[in-house]
């Protein structure tokens, strides 16, 4: 893979138009491909379909900031990307760092979501004490 300009490029045009809640360029940003899935923080959070998919960009108020190193790469028609981007969720719900991965399908010259997947990094006797509290360890 060699680092991309391009790849990096779209995921910054993702944050912008997800934070302006721009829905109607969901559908150029995230691909159709019925393999595209988004893994989430949230418990079950394991999302394929569309109109799920499609929630992340009508959310009331949520927006993204990117973290200090955004990055791409691209391989022919495969794009993978990095950053410890930031949620910033309305009125005082707050903020949340996150960890985030991508990999991207170039569809007719455009680079698209197939796979995206969040996570929050967390002491493991934390996560251990949480899952127990929830019942799911």
């Amino acid at each position: 893979m060699k680092t991309s300009a391009d790849v990096s490029d779209s995921m910054l045009h993702f944050y912008d138009r997800l934070s302006a809640k721009d829905v109607d360029s969901f559908d150029s940003i995230v691909s159709g491909d019925p393999a595209t899935l988004v893994i989430g923080t949230a418990p079950g959070e394991w999302v394929t379909e569309r109109h799920q998919l499609r929630f992340g960009f009508e959310a009331e108020g949520l927006a993204i900031e990117p973290g200090p190193r955004p990055s791409g790469w691209e391989s022919g028609d495969t794009g993978w990307f990095v950053d410890e981007l930031t949620f910033v969720f309305p009125g005082a719900a707050g903020r949340m760092r996150t960890r985030l991965t991508l990999v991207l399908q170039r569809e007719g010259g455009t680079w698209r979501i197939v796979h995206m997947h969040v996570s929050v990094g967390v002491p493991d006797d934390e996560v251990v004490a949480l899952q127990r509290r929830w019942g799911v360890a």
